[in-house]
């Protein structure tokens, strides 16, 4: 029996219907696809919602699946060249083409996306490559007026895709390891302004006749010249072919021809011939009153300029941090200068502060990994005035040739595209005027007239059609294991009772449905397929908004160690706490400190359940408590937090098995609630744990502790912290003021040993507070990546 294709056994009228509206599918799919891109893309930043990655997903993926079949259906087609519609269809492609360089919103969906950058681009070249060769040199559509028309579009095709191609280069970490070595070398960015105080000048001793500059962190006493941050900049002819110049760079020793600095840190001499200039550069830092004397000096912003423009001063304070700070994400170290500039910054800023520069750095990655960071003074600025005025004389071209051998819903679709091509550039133009990049480069000019055209463009913003000024979703996910556990006892004691019999016919009908199609195991293979891509479990619904209170207690806690912190190894170590500083310095290390064990994700477990009984029962005893405490209320935020990460996200903690002792103890959390009353709230459940028999004794050796489930552990310390306030004389606030402290050091270790591309996934899915803990860190100089400085001086021949 001969075997019949799809087409074959479908009517001949749902046959011609697909023959003939094919293209026009193809090609309102891929503009639906670019305008949901468009509007979408760029909301991720700030929206945790899945729904929302789920559609930006759907709208992002089949683009080069649609030019590919547009191009083979018009190879089928090519033919028929006489035809109207045919020739206005092929018109289509470039529009096409010009989908694939995507919005300004976004460049890649996932950090993978960079990484395959050259297998994109050739892939993609070779389908322009088809694709002129089928409009333009193909002999039944050669020398049409409309290919003339598709000319411009083809061009500003190009450009899109080569824009594209460049930007997930630049995403990629090949690239932006290159980047940050480079912007390293340069010595980009001070930290605080740029001042000139030539009293820090003194003469060298050497042979040459130099002059040098002492170093006014570690070669003075003086506290009038002790500025840390102080950015020297002097141009002096002193000798003819020797150059000074003072950088970041830790303990480089100045060496020409004999030339001796006294051991000044942090400045070398190089020989150039025939320079007739003597340049002293220094670290950058809080700016001093302006010398009228210097004309070459970078000063804070004028007040009139910040009032312009939100939050200015932190954002130029931002952009000058970022460039030495990416390498984090790099995988690269920091150097110790670096570190103890930003300390000094952020120790003498407010928590709101502190937080807001975070937050527009980890914005400008977001732009690096998954989108176009252009702005006004960006090289290709220039760009999207091209496309413009490209996709403005293909339109007025179409306005006035001759139409009427086009069919209606042709030209309807050919409008759509034209129209959407010019409104997609004036959308960008406005985001690229009314970036924070922009609006940081803007803040630093002196022109009117630029300030008045960045004000009028940003007012073109429309609420509900531009992403909002928002840097991210300022929001934790929860989870709780008593929760958890009580509502699959419901869910089991239900199906049990009633509904079981009627899922076991159901399963019945199912199994017998799946045997009869058995020749379409395709589906399965498919459905698999997606649903391993979308992300159907919505964990924002058990989210909540990081409180105010919460972020000052983390950064309180964190500059506290920072000033404590002496160097490097100090800070090594208390990034390396997971609770057991906190237990000394409330001296109750010896009654708490089994609890704080090897594997963290036990720890977790432990501590998230013992925190539920304690807050749970204060409640019950106290019922204002968790209104009035603010340890309280970030003990039990933090503590659902991180079993959220240990569920939803197990990749941004460090190595375990916390998804199986999760589980294991979710089933025996069940077993023990079934095996009594029944339990319907969480007091309840809270109540009979705490009257779990544990003979108050903690486990004395490892083994010992191995032993007992992390349920019974967790009873055992939710007892011992009781033990604290019932026998030691603790009250309820000392009591919550220890474990808030406890959950701050263990969010802390598990942002500092979080890897850097799972927090660089995280900025896709609206950011994570593990992710401005870890930045926030690493600028008090609490971090693993960093460089110890050089205790001698170092000869250098450049």
């Amino acid at each position: 029996m001969n075997k019949r294709t799809v087409l074959e056994i479908l009517p001949q009228s749902v046959t011609d219907f697909f023959n003939e509206w094919q293209l026009r599918i193809l090609a309102l799919l891929s503009l639906s696809s670019q305008i949901a891109l468009l509007f979408l893309g760029n909301r991720r930043k700030y929206k945790a919602e899945k729904w929302l990655r789920n559609i930006v997903w759907l709208a992002y993926s089949p683009e080069d699946l649609i030019v590919a079949v547009f191009v083979g259906i018009l190879s089928d087609c090519q033919g028929n060249g006489a035809n109207p519609s045919q020739q206005l269809q092929a018109f289509w492609m470039p529009f096409l083409l010009l989908h694939l360089g995507g919005p300004d919103t976004i460049t890649a969906y996932s950090l993978e996306d960079n990484e395959l950058w050259t297998r994109q681009f050739f892939q993609r070249l070779l389908e322009f490559g088809w694709a002129a060769w089928k409009i333009f040199l193909t002999s039944s559509w050669k020398g049409k007026l409309l290919n003339i028309l598709a000319v411009p579009m083809f061009i500003a095709g190009l450009i899109k895709f080569g824009e594209k191609t460049w930007f997930l280069k630049s995403g990629s970490k090949d690239q932006l390891r290159k980047s940050a070595i480079r912007d390293r070398d340069r010595d980009v960015g001070p930290i605080g302004g740029t001042e000139t105080n030539s009293d820090c000048l003194t003469d060298c001793d050497c042979d040459v006749g130099c002059t040098t500059v002492v170093d006014p962190i570690c070669a003075t006493g003086c506290p009038e010249h002790s500025y840390p941050d102080t950015v020297l900049e002097w141009n002096r002819p002193i000798y003819p072919d020797i150059v000074l110049r003072w950088t970041n760079r830790p303990n480089y020793a100045a060496f020409t021809g004999g030339c001796d600095f006294n051991g000044a840190p942090g400045c070398y001499c190089s020989r150039r011939p025939g320079s007739e200039e003597c340049e002293i550069v220094n670290s950058p830092s809080p700016p001093q009153p302006k010398s009228e004397k210097s004309e070459d000096v970078v000063m804070p912003s004028s007040p009139s300029r910040i009032k312009t423009i939100p939050d200015a001063y932190l954002l130029e304070k931002a952009d000058q941090i970022f460039p030495k700070f990416k390498r984090l994400f790099a995988d690269l170290v920091l150097d110790w200068t670096d570190l103890e500039q930003s300390k000094s910054f952020f120790e003498n800023i407010s928590w709101a502060e502190a937080c807001q520069v975070v937050e527009i750095e980890l914005g400008f990655m977001y732009d690096i990994f998954y989108a176009k960071p252009v702005a006004v003074y960006d090289k290709f600025s220039f760009l999207r005035f091209i496309n413009l005025l490209v996709s403005i004389s293909a339109l007025l071209g179409f306005w006035i040739i001759d139409k009427h051998e086009f069919r209606y819903v042709d030209l309807i679709i050919t409008w759509l595209l034209l129209v959407e091509a010019i409104l997609r550039e004036i959308y960008c133009i406005i985001l690229m005027f009314s970036s924070e990049r922009t609006e940081n480069w803007l803040n630093k000019q002196e022109k009117t007239g630029m300030t008045r055209i960045y004000q009028a463009i940003s007012s073109c913003r429309v609420p509900f059609l531009f992403p909002d000024k928002k840097r991210w979703s300022d929001s934790m996910g929860q989870c709780s294991l008593l929760s958890n556990s009580l509502e699959n006892l419901h869910i089991v004691v239900w199906n049990f009772c009633c509904i079981s019999p009627l899922l076991e016919m159901l399963s019945e009908v199912w199994n017998f449905c799946i045997s009869m199609m058995s020749e379409m195991e395709m589906l399965s293979e498919i459905w698999n397929f997606f649903s391993s891509c979308l992300e159907f479990e919505d964990c924002s619904k058990n989210s909540t908004v990081v409180p105010e209170f919460l972020k000052i207690l983390i950064f309180e806690q964190l500059q506290q160690k920072s000033r404590t912190a002496s160097d490097i190894k100090k800070a090594k170590e208390f990034s390396a706490h997971k609770g057991e500083s906190a237990l000394q310095n409330m001296n109750c290390f010896s009654e708490l400190g089994w609890s704080i064990g090897e594997e963290f994700d036990e720890n977790v477990l432990l501590w998230h359940v013992a925190t539920e009984l304690c807050y749970y029962a204060d409640l019950n005893r106290n019922s204002s408590i968790s209104v009035e405490n603010s340890d309280c209320k970030a003990s039990k935020l933090v503590s659902d937090y991180m079993l959220h990460l240990l569920v939803k996200r197990p990749n941004m903690l460090p190595n375990g098995i916390g998804e199986i002792r999760f589980q294991e103890t979710c089933d025996e959390a069940m077993e023990f609630f079934r095996s009594g009353m029944q339990i319907k709230e969480k007091i309840q459940a809270c109540e009979k744990l705490l009257q779990v028999n544990t003979k108050n004794r903690p486990p004395k050796e490892k083994e010992e502790r191995n032993c007992m489930s992390v349920l019974f552990n967790a009873c055992l310390l939710a007892q011992s912290l009781q033990f604290l306030e019932t026998e030691m004389e603790w009250n309820c606030e000392k009591k919550w003021e220890m474990m808030s402290d406890v959950w701050i050091e263990m969010l802390s270790y598990a942002a500092s040993q979080c890897p850097s591309n799972q927090h660089a996934e995280a900025l896709r899915r609206g950011g994570e507070l593990l992710t401005h803990v870890w930045l926030l860190m690493a600028h008090f100089g609490l971090t693993e990546h960093c460089q110890a400085p050089r205790t001698c001086n170092r000869i250098s021949l450049f």
